[in-house]
């Protein structure tokens, strides 16, 4: 048992004692029923895919909701509360302007400030006993794997609830689900470069879910010492980020990350971009930049929410999809940064090669996006101005390079005439495939890293139908519904949904067990396949599982293309980093 195991016990056996001073309520009423370090639960029986019942617990607190003073401070410990609470209903999104998901995202709980909950499904027979304080040797009770998933939408939108991130596939097979809400945007990324708002509390917001599920793990009949840590897109990015990061170390044990890495092109991490960004935000809101930071600080604390979300969305429209972004953060008194450094070279030098890691993307990322793109007429946008299709990554990287770069990008993605086709294959290209060609081939080899391409485009599609999208292949975000139900777009489980045996369902079962198996066993497919087995990921070039369909799942090479469009951006970077 490692020393960290043993204070994770202590701490969770701390927690029961404290748990179980204070008398049980009624529960008779209630369908299923927890007890977490500050109160009751009365949360939902539901129903799986595969027939079997699950509890589900809705909008728990985690953290006290940043309110007023605490707008932008690290999260506190959550309040007490003494009766049972309800928890069968979705909460608050955190507010947000969406300009992605439109119907896949429904906020039934509204929208508020107050949107700090994470929402917890257990397979019913795992749920311990309410009346009795749950077991902490890990023989006799080990507890079940736990994946807590970290929604994604460009860091500014999304939420963890199940319309998008339904359970359905996945507690069906013996693992618990937690997804959760961190703050978005301006509150959850302005950084001011300051103890009062150092940046990443979006990040930091995450490591605090982490840390309350290591405590209140055993209340729900999962294993602290089994959490896997997942994201997709900007989760993805966060997830990646918090293996690289201090702050997190020991939270969590393995890491699955789906179309996005710390250093994937979409975003910049450079302290320059959120001093650009914040020239553009604050003078929307009457707030000069060059004020003192404690003075904007107090500024933004008496701004209301409306004001602020206004001169988001006014933002937001500017940049497209991405604004408020992680941030490398530099020293601040008291303050544990969650991102020392540029991902890239806190990879190089050996962060997080200790965690094992899945990493998943999609062979059309960027036909997802298509909508928005004719929306803010990118061709157009790139004519006026051709540098945009430098990458904000390497945008702030360089210096008097960026119209070389852009002249080397407009000859080999439009050949000087920019069209929408050629911008979406450098989106899909620049954005997702090389950045995780790119750490597959960096990672040291210390744990294993395994990679997929999915490119099953499905058979009744729920992401083409949610946003009325017809292209060949999967576009971003398409695997994820093959591992959560889009309860938006599929509506109440349907009885023949328990016995339905085409490609789309027998797909969504092999992309679950390939979560569940690396959960268990750090690896996606123990055992032989077909045409050999799924090799780890670090060499160069890249191996990964090409997922096709049920019947289409083989270990190959990157492919030739994919192999020159590794090359050619690998030397865009070393023309802004010639060492």
């Amino acid at each position: 048992m490692t020393v960290f195991t043993s204070a994770a016990l202590l701490a969770a056996l701390a927690v029961v004692a404290r748990a179980h001073t204070l008398s049980a309520p009624d529960l008779s009423r209630c369908e299923a029923a927890a007890r977490t370090e500050t109160g009751w639960v009365c949360g939902a029986r539901r129903r799986a895919v595969s027939g079997s019942v699950y509890a589900s617990f809705l909008a728990v607190p985690y953290a006290k909701q940043p309110l007023g003073e605490l707008r932008f401070q690290e999260l506190l410990p959550a309040e007490p509360w003494d009766d049972i609470r309800e928890a069968k209903a979705e909460g608050p999104v955190c507010p947000q302007t969406d300009v992605f998901y439109g119907r896949m995202k429904t906020a039934s709980g509204g929208r508020s400030e107050a949107c700090i909950h994470a929402n917890i499904h257990v397979p019913i027979e795992a749920l311990p006993d309410p009346n009795e304080p749950p077991s902490l040797d890990v023989e006799t009770a080990p507890g079940l794997p736990i994946l807590v998933f970290i929604h994604g939408g460009g860091f500014a939108f999304g939420s963890g609830d199940t319309d998008l991130h339904g359970p359905e596939y996945l507690v069906s097979k013996g693992v618990i689900v937690i997804t959760f809400n961190y703050r978005l945007n301006v509150f959850g990324f302005l950084s001011l470069n300051s103890t009062q708002v150092p940046g990443n509390a979006g990040l930091r917001d995450a490591v605090t879910l982490l840390r309350w599920v290591q405590r209140n793990a055993r209340f729900f009949g999962g294993s602290p010492g089994s959490v896997t840590l997942a994201g997709q897109s900007a989760g993805a990015a966060m997830t990646h980020i918090l293996t690289l990061s201090t702050s997190a170390r020991s939270l969590f044990h393995r890491a699955i990350l789906l179309s996005g890495t710390a250093f994937s092109d979409f975003f910049s991490s450079s302290p320059l971009f959120a001093k650009t960004i914040n020239s553009f935000f604050l003078p929307l809101l009457g707030i000069h930049a060059s004020l003192p930071a404690d003075e904007i600080h107090q500024k933004l604390i008496e701004t209301p929410i409306n004001a602020i979300m206004e001169a988001n969305k006014k933002l937001i429209n500017l940049f497209g999809l991405t604004t408020f972004t992680p941030v490398v953060e530099s020293y601040q008194p008291g303050i544990t940064p969650i991102l020392e450094d540029d991902p890239e070279v806190l990879l190089d030098s050996g962060r997080g090669s200790d965690i094992p890691l899945l990493i998943g993307f999609t062979d059309a990322e960027c036909e997802s996006f298509r909508p928005r793109f004719e929306q803010i007429d990118i061709v157009a946008q790139i004519e006026k101005t051709p540098d945009l299709v430098v990458s904000s990554r390497l945008r702030f990287m360089t210096g008097d390079q960026l119209p070389v770069l852009a002249e080397i990008i407009h000859n080999k993605y439009f050949n000087y005439t920019p069209d929408l086709e050629g911008f979406l294959r450098l989106c899909t290209d620049q954005y997702y495939k090389y950045p995780a060609l790119k750490l597959a081939s960096k990672s040291s080899g210390e744990a294993p890293v395994f990679m997929y391409r999915f490119s099953y485009g499905g058979v009744d599609s729920a992401w083409k139908e949610g946003l009325g999208l017809k292209f060949e292949g999967a576009g971003h975000v398409e695997d994820l519904t093959y591992i959560f139900r889009t309860n938006s777009v599929l509506g109440p489980l349907r009885a023949n949904e328990l016995t339905r045996r085409d490609d789309d369902a027998k797909m969504k079962n092999k992309m679950t067990d390939i979560i569940v198996n690396f959960m268990r066993y750090s690896h996606p497919m123990p055992g032989p396949l077909v045409a050999g087995r799924w090799q780890t990921a670090a060499r160069r070039p890249p191996l990964y599982l090409e997922a096709n369909g049920p019947r289409r799942l083989y270990p190959t090479r990157a492919s030739s293309y994919e192999q020159r469009l590794q090359a050619f951006f690998d030397h865009l970077y070393k023309i802004v980093r010639p060492h």
